[in-house]
């Protein structure tokens, strides 16, 4: 199959680019191998990592590895369509109709001259009910795949919507509080190893982690985000270590705790 060369002049001749290189590749006769072996299952996994990989681009702000990422996204999406297309009868076209009444359906501030949303929080509120309107339970549309700590932001703003939360902070951090002490009476006892003392360990340390999570929340902030940028400071200043034991030819098990602190420590000043 001839594909189109050289730059797109508009979107529909990209698109066009774009399944005719995907059928290329799963050509039964001279296509790849490798995808024409490919599911919509196995193709599950690359998904995640492709999302992940979008949205570091996204979370670090760098425009080229947006564009290089959100191709590999675009690319994935139009290949599991192919495939959905070739096992269900359903492929691009239809997932873009889908989505595009579906966003009609839940924009009728927009598309249906809906008053009184006029602000970004009535916004988001319309849309969770009219998303409920489909789905029986107020959590049910919260993804159980979501990284764990952006699925309980998700699911502890559901229910903080039907009444159901803390009415300020400093309640938020008492209850921390509490999970702190309900988790140090289960340490207490020790015996890690047991199988039954570590799920209550697990119980209790979950509970301190979502009302952890509850916090940021009502502080307006991201767990994730603070949790990523957070990673992001523990690296650079373990590399600063690193860096400076390379320079005497030294590595960071070569040298005590004390020694360890005390870079640390330099680092965090840098």
């Amino acid at each position: 199959m001839d594909l189109p060369k050289g730059p797109s002049p508009d979107l529909t001749t990209a698109i066009s680019r774009l399944t005719a290189l995907i059928a290329s590749l799963l050509d039964p006769v001279s296509g790849c191998p490798w995808d024409r072996e490919q599911t919509t299952e196995t193709l599950s996994e690359d998904w995640l990592e492709e999302s992940f990989e979008l949205r570091e681009a996204l979370r670090t702000n760098e425009p080229l590895e947006i564009l290089e990422e959100g191709g590999d996204v675009v690319f994935l999406i139009t290949f599991i369509a192919t495939l959905t297309h070739q096992k269900w009868g359903f492929g691009l076209k239809e997932m873009v109709d889908g989505v595009v009444d579906k966003m009609i359906r839940r924009h009728p501030h927009v598309f249906n001259e809906v008053k009184g949303v006029n602000d970004a929080e009535a916004v988001l509120n319309q849309w969770h009910q009219i998303k409920r309107q489909k789905n029986q339970g107020l959590l049910a549309s919260v993804p159980r795949g979501l990284p764990a700590l952006t699925r309980c932001q998700r699911l502890s703003s559901k229910v903080a919507r039907a009444g159901f939360d803390w009415s300020e902070v400093a309640e938020v951090r008492a209850a921390i509080d509490l999970e702190l002490a309900e988790l140090d009476a289960e340490i207490a006892k020790g015996d890690f190893k047991n199988p039954d003392q570590r799920e209550r360990l697990s119980h209790e340390l979950g509970d301190v982690l979502m009302v952890m999570v509850n916090l940021a929340r009502h502080l307006k902030l991201a767990a994730e985000k603070s949790l990523a940028a957070a990673c992001d400071r523990f690296t650079r200043r373990f590399e600063y270590i690193e860096r400076d034991l390379a320079g005497r030819d030294l590595k960071p098990e070569d040298v005590d705790l004390d020694e360890l602190e005390r870079l640390w420590g330099e680092a965090k000043k840098v």
